[in-house]
């Protein structure tokens, strides 16, 4: 099946999106490639063809589905984004008390980004490649409301902006457990502790009846990925 145009004849668009389970299975298997080439090679030195041989595809199998190597690293790395949001989505609280459920939850979703695969590799291809900050941005957004609706199930009572606000910046606190795990050269378990304690920190003037601070708020933009104050 040809897949739909992208709009502005973005070159980065899959050329078919599989319909049948043999061309999804094929399609996997491309992507699945292109992470272990991208994990070997770097996103620079990575070729479609290196791909394709990775895959054991012909090189013509890649292009029908991708027009570029750019093509099929946004496809991995969406992918990946889009499991974490399902999980965060599906993941509830634990009972008991609304710290520690929400430090349990943090670590669920840290340690599940680690079970799907998402790696240095990914994490660096955003800085590498321009493309894929859009959906670096709109990923944050959503996992930004999905920990404001945990904090709005723990009782706060602050308003949908100020909570999304502080709920993003508890968010992007994430990335500095992959610049320790840069660091010490390994996916080190500690850091995933003390982000879950770090983003309690960050929240829990949202959650312990404090005044929510005066705005502006940034407050999620939806599809184009961008943040703006209210």
């Amino acid at each position: 099946m040809r897949a739909a145009a992208a709009s502005g004849g973005d070159a980065l668009a899959l050329r078919n999106t599989p319909s049948q389970r043999r061309a999804h299975q094929r399609m996997a298997a491309i992507l699945e490639a292109a992470h272990a080439v991208l994990r070997r090679d770097g996103a620079e030195a990575a070729t479609a063809t290196a791909i394709a041989q990775e895959a054991g595809v012909a090189v013509g199998s890649f292009y029908h589905y991708f027009p570029n190597k750019e093509a099929a690293f946004l496809a991995l790395y969406e992918g990946k984004l889009a499991e974490l949001r399902a999980f965060a989505a599906a993941t509830p609280l634990a009972a008991g008390d609304r710290r520690q459920a929400l430090r349990t939850w943090v670590i669920a979703l840290k340690e599940e980004e680690l079970r799907i695969g998402f790696d240095f590799a990914l994490f660096d291809a955003v800085h590498h490649y321009g493309k894929l900050s859009p959906i670096a941005s709109r990923h944050a957004e959503a996992m930004a409301l999905a920990t404001a609706a945990r904090a709005r199930q723990l009782g706060s009572a602050w308003s949908d902006a100020a909570l999304f606000d502080i709920c993003l910046s508890a968010f992007f606190m994430n990335g500095s457990s992959w610049l320790y795990w840069r660091a010490s050269g390994g996916y080190a378990p500690r850091a995933i502790t003390r982000l879950a304690d770090a983003v309690v920190a960050v929240l829990e003037p949202a959650l312990d009846g404090s005044p929510e601070p005066p705005g502006p708020h940034l407050t999620p933009q939806g599809e184009d990925g961008l943040l703006d104050g209210a």
